[in-house]
């Protein structure tokens, strides 16, 4: 049996999700999932429609540390929108701040984000819209001031609707480039299950690009629906989880004050450890 874990989850900390702590941890009960990695949006760019302010670290922090007596697998993480541009703000905002883990994504590109069609108009071509977005990644990661990297290649989660000519291959050289700079850091990789509800249908990064990470030496994989709201919540785990199985991943990592812990991915791999 899989050890199920989820860390990827948005609440109504975030400014963009609906479910709640408490609705979330009933679920995780119902459907054993161990550990819950919340990972509330922290957005600092002009253009974003609701800004860093919107959450409210004290309130969240003590939203998880009430929730923690009745689940003691809740994570309290954070998803910071390209904090590689917003040194001084993302700097400033942390201090005296603690999180278990801070997760970077990039969501916007001079003003568009790479999850909705607009974003691609802005370009000449789809192959210049994924390599926009493969150079911002790369800038990501080589600031690595963060723990984890979400959603590698989530251009592709609605991309892979407009344009059906990605493959890892096409773009290995700067899929590669990131992933040595991951591994260099010791940044954790997200295995992200939402393009499997999204156009994409695959996770994102999808099975190539995963093989590539372990072929290139990495080993600190975490998986996440990158739910918003209950109905998302812990979709696509099974075929993660199976997706590393196969692959040959025998563990996985969940977070404490900022540090990776090790778990396995299966049950029957305890005493192997």
């Amino acid at each position: 049996m899989y050890n199920f874990t989820d860390l990827h989850l948005h609440t109504t900390h975030s400014w963009d999700a609906e479910q709640t702590i408490e609705s979330l941890i009933k679920k995780a009960y119902k459907e054993d999932v161990e550990f819950l990695g919340l990972t509330e949006h922290l957005d600092f760019h002009n253009n974003h429609p609701e800004s860093f302010m919107h959450l409210d670290y004290n309130k969240y922090t003590a939203a998880v540390e009430h929730a923690k007596k009745d689940f003691p697998g809740l994570i309290k993480g954070v998803e910071v929108g390209e904090p590689n541009i917003y040194t001084e703000l993302y700097d400033k905002y942390m201090e005296g701040k603690h999180f278990d883990f801070i997760m970077a994504s990039v969501h916007w590109i001079n003003g568009a984000t790479p999850v909705f069609e607009e974003y691609f108009k802005r370009y000449k071509s789809y192959d210049d819209a994924y390599k926009k977005y493969f150079e911002e990644e790369f800038k990501l990661v080589s600031y690595g001031n963060f723990d984890a990297v979400a959603h590698l290649t989530l251009v592709h989660r609605h991309g892979k609707k407009l344009y059906k000519e990605y493959t890892y291959e096409k773009y290995k050289k700067e899929i590669d480039d990131i992933l040595k700079v991951i591994i260099s850091k010791n940044l954790a990789l997200e295995v992200n299950c939402s393009g499997l509800r999204h156009p994409a249908k695959e996770l994102i990064p999808d099975e190539d690009v995963i093989k590539a990470y372990i072929a290139l030496g990495g080993n600190s994989i975490f998986i996440g629906s990158d739910a918003h709201r209950l109905s998302d919540s812990f979709y696509g785990l099974k075929e993660g989880y199976e997706t590393l199985d196969r692959l040959g991943v025998k563990e996985i990592v969940i977070f404490e004050k900022r540090k990776q812990v090790r778990i396995p991915l299966r049950d029957d791999d305890i005493e192997g450890l």
